[in-house]
């Protein structure tokens, strides 16, 4: 099991630090996941994550895993209970995202060998998170914590986790982020605007292309 995990965990680090932006789609409802999610796909971000707070969320995801095939990876956010992690196993998720650290979480998706993505602030959380082998650690809320200042702190007490910044995060911070040497950075309202309510899909793909050209210069 722990040989199945590590390559897992492995394989989804090297997807995401390829991608080096994770597009997190959350609204009132995931009626316009599915294009929105086709808009930042074509512009080269390859890792989405569907906030599970979203009605409607698991479907989407399997509704933008079969649209956009293999070569994206979708995963669900928003994981806070053993049973959200089930519910996603079922489904056949590609990772999970918590922004919260609560060990019997991580233990059940390393139980279903899923790549979790673990929540957690303080250079104290994120270091308990990372002992529980999580693929990487969601710096939550980075935006309103000092932001690629913040980071370099944190990388500095412990260079050896992956870790995505991602809360409050704007278009202008994720250059930052990653020059501060974070693994990836999550970017949720300031990429999709508002796209995922019916809104303009032609803006939510200029700003896409913005941050695959970020991303292509750390990649």
């Amino acid at each position: 099991m722990r040989t199945v995990l590590r390559k897992h965990n492995n394989r989804f680090r090297e997807r995401l630090a390829t991608s080096r932006v994770l597009a997190i789609l959350r609204a009132e409802d995931a009626s316009w996941f599915a294009d929105a999610g086709q808009v930042v796909y074509d512009a080269g971000l390859r890792v989405i994550e569907v906030d599970l707070a979203t009605p409607g969320a698991l479907d989407a995801i399997g509704t933008l895993q079969v649209e956009l095939g293999a070569d994206a990876l979708i995963g669900a956010g928003g994981v806070r209970t053993v049973a959200d992690v089930d519910r996603c196993a079922a489904a056949g998720i590609d990772f999970v995202a918590t922004t919260t650290f609560w060990p019997d979480v991580l233990w059940r998706a390393q139980e279903c060998a899923m790549p979790i993505v673990c929540g957690a602030l303080t250079p104290t959380e994120v270091d308990a998170a990372w002992r529980y082998g999580p693929a990487a650690v969601k710096l939550f809320p980075a935006g309103t914590s000092g932001g690629a200042r913040y980071l370099e702190e944190v990388r500095s007490t412990l260079p050896e986790v992956p870790l995505v910044p991602a809360g409050g995060v704007a278009l202008s911070d994720v250059d930052d982020h990653l020059g501060a040497g974070a693994l990836a950075v999550g970017v949720a309202s300031a990429l999709f605007g508002d796209a995922v309510d019916g809104g303009r899909l032609d803006e939510l793909a200029k700003r896409a292309s913005h941050l695959a050209a970020i991303a292509d210069r750390y990649a």
